[in-house]
């Protein structure tokens, strides 16, 4: 009988991975989404010979998955229980793989909705000589980087009613406060900065009246002018709308990572809106123009408008459109399912 009680221990999982013989070839099974793909695609990267990674294949040695009450590493006959720590967390932080790392680890917070674990803190606490800074502060994206007014509409989680998705109103907020739209958020003093907090934790009782301020000041990850929330958003948008691909390449090549990120900002910037929540037998069908089903579900999550249980389909322009983190398919890219069984 399987063992409830049994502790994580990723830093044994840690040393499974590493022990891994970098001459041989190497097949590696994972889920569908930004952690494991990033996690897979480093090990990858450092294989002397050509390995692959599969999200279907039963016969792979290394083996990334995820049940209920968290996730394993499955290497030949070996296999090591990591709690909620994320696939990325497993593997040796270098300055070449940094930008990576820290966007499996914080996409596996973000699509979770969990805070960082104690493993993952300290993986990241010890690469501080690295350049990486950890801050409590603001869990807006970016807030060192991009003007405030962007900051709040690229808040994907927490979702702020009425300013996520929308440039007029978040630039609205600001300005009532006596802020110019275009200061960051490291440049307020701390009575704007309290009264700022104030506003976002009271648009967000309007849809969960718990809320407090301590919900939205947490641990905040950065890599010199990279934030590891913008990077978690930037990439889940981007496996939705392009595929697994544009991950390989960023482990790769991890310098892509600030085109990818203006990309972003360019597209997210401009606004977007959420209509119509309707359920049916298969989907929770959303009627938006933002093309990320993963990220409208991280959204109506908190609004308390969808489950877990059902995958996400945007309606828009009559199509019915979802990606392959939701349903089962060798596509890649907004996948039309109208007619679908």
């Amino acid at each position: 009988m399987e063992n409830f009680i049994k502790e994580p221990t990723p830093e044994e999982a840690k040393k499974l991975i590493e022990s891994i013989n970098k001459e041989e070839s190497i097949c590696i099974k994972i889920p569908y989404n930004v952690d494991a793909i990033l996690a897979a695609s480093l090990i990858i990267k450092y294989m002397e010979n050509p390995s692959a990674l599969s999200f279907s294949s039963s016969n792979c040695q290394l083996e990334f998955y995820q049940r209920e009450r968290g996730k394993f590493v499955r290497f030949k006959n070996t296999e090591v229980f990591i709690g909620n720590s994320s696939f990325s967390s497993l593997v040796p932080i270098t300055t070449e793989d940094i930008l990576p790392i820290l966007t499996g680890i914080s996409s596996s917070v973000v699509l979770e909705r969990r805070n960082f674990s104690d493993w993952e803190l300290s993986i990241m606490k010890n690469a501080e000589n690295l350049g990486i800074t950890i801050e409590k502060n603001l869990k807006i994206p970016s807030y060192h980087d991009a003007p405030i007014f962007l900051s709040l509409v690229e808040s994907f989680d927490p979702y702020i009613p009425t300013v996520t998705g929308s440039r007029e109103n978040a630039i609205a907020l600001i300005n009532e406060i006596g802020i110019d739209e275009l200061s960051k958020l490291t440049e307020l003093n701390e009575g704007a900065l309290n009264t700022l907090i104030f506003k976002i934790v009271s648009l967000i009782m309007k849809i969960n009246p718990k809320v407090t301020r301590d919900d939205i000041i947490t641990d905040r990850v950065f890599y010199l002018n990279y934030d590891s929330l913008e990077l978690a958003f930037s990439f889940i948008y981007f496996l939705d709308t392009i595929g697994s691909k544009i991950l390989v390449d960023f482990a790769l090549n991890q310098s892509i990572a600030r085109i990818l990120i203006n990309k972003f900002r360019e597209i997210i910037g401009k606004g977007f809106s959420i209509g119509q929540v309707t359920e049916d037998k298969k989907f929770f069908i959303v009627e938006s123009n933002l093309k990320s089903p993963t990220l409208l579900q991280l959204i109506l999550l908190q609004a308390q408008k969808v489950r877990r249980d059902k995958p996400i389909v945007i309606k828009n322009d009559n199509k019915l459109l979802t990606s392959r983190y939701f349903i089962n398919t060798e596509e890649e890219g907004l996948i039309e399912v109208e007619g679908r069984d």
